[in-house]
């Protein structure tokens, strides 16, 4: 219903308001002018075009009322939101503690002296970064507790009733969970407010942390660009930290510049906040 209503209030008042929000129309008209392209075309190329999400759609059978150019502008900009705000907010959410804990630094450092040896002429992949294991429990870690989407995710059984210890819930009624619930589980996470990441090291097999951990949902409607945003925050933090690399330090930024305080859908920190912010040296 918002999203219907900011709708109607002209553009230049919504710039007013909210000047950064320009980044946003210089998307959006770069996306309309790409998928105009993409169905401009439509009739001239074969119907198994899958160059692109949107050539794909605009060869498909979908109704016409589905392949607008307004429609799948905003289909894109949902795509860019997901792919970035999220995956952004994470690794900057991991940059904080490594670079307000030198001790963690300097073992992250060490652990990535052979893989990024050969960087920049060698890019690593996403597997190798996978062997390192203090960089996947760093991410596991901030993906705790960033949380990802922070609000309960409702989920319905349509036709058959759900059996919850003592509880049967009906055909047809909404049942939500939020991660931010699931992941500060004392019981499952031993003081769970606190950046640990060396509990995913001490405890590989624990079932119980892994069950409870829901940064990318679960189920038929979990994230799909779950595999992308992991090899994406793998890299990025790998070229980051690696030994030789930038000189990062952080500037004006305390623990309270990334933790969450307000739940806009993506939990954000206190609205006084700038965000992380670091020099480099």
């Amino acid at each position: 219903m918002l999203s219907r209503l900011v709708a109607h209030i002209p553009e230049n008042i919504l710039l007013w308001a909210f000047p950064r929000g320009h980044v946003f129309n210089v998307f959006k008209a770069k996306a309309k002018s790409h998928i105009h392209q993409a169905l401009g075309g439509a009739s001239e190329t074969p119907k198994k075009d899958t160059t692109s999400l949107f050539r794909y759609i605009a060869h498909s059978d979908m109704p016409d009322s589905e392949r607008s150019e307004e429609r799948l502008a905003k289909e894109a900009q949902v795509l860019l939101g997901g792919g970035t705000a999220s995956t952004a907010r994470t690794i900057g959410f991991a940059s904080y503690y490594i670079l307000s804990r030198p001790e963690l630094k300097d073992r992250l450092q060490a652990e990535l002296r052979a893989t990024m040896s050969g960087w920049p002429q060698h890019v690593p992949t996403w597997a190798d970064l996978e062997k390192v294991p203090l960089l996947q429990a760093i991410i596991k870690e901030s993906l705790r507790l960033s949380y990802g989407v922070m609000h309960r995710l409702p989920r319905i059984s349509p036709d058959v009733p759900i059996q919850y210890k003592d509880f049967v819930i009906p055909p047809g009624v909404p049942v939500g969970m939020s991660a931010y619930l699931m992941h500060s589980d004392p019981e499952i996470y031993p003081s769970p407010g606190e950046f640990l990441p060396d509990r995913w090291i001490q405890s590989p097999n624990n079932t119980a942390m892994y069950r409870s951990y829901v940064p990318f949902c679960r189920g038929s409607r979990n994230c799909l660009g779950m595999n992308l945003a992991m090899a994406e925050m793998s890299l990025i933090l790998a070229v980051l930290y690696r030994p030789y690399g930038p000189t990062l330090e952080l500037f004006d930024t305390d623990e309270s510049d990334v933790k969450q305080a307000h739940d806009f859908l993506i939990p954000l920190p206190k609205l006084s906040s700038k965000g992380l912010r670091a020099l480099i040296r």
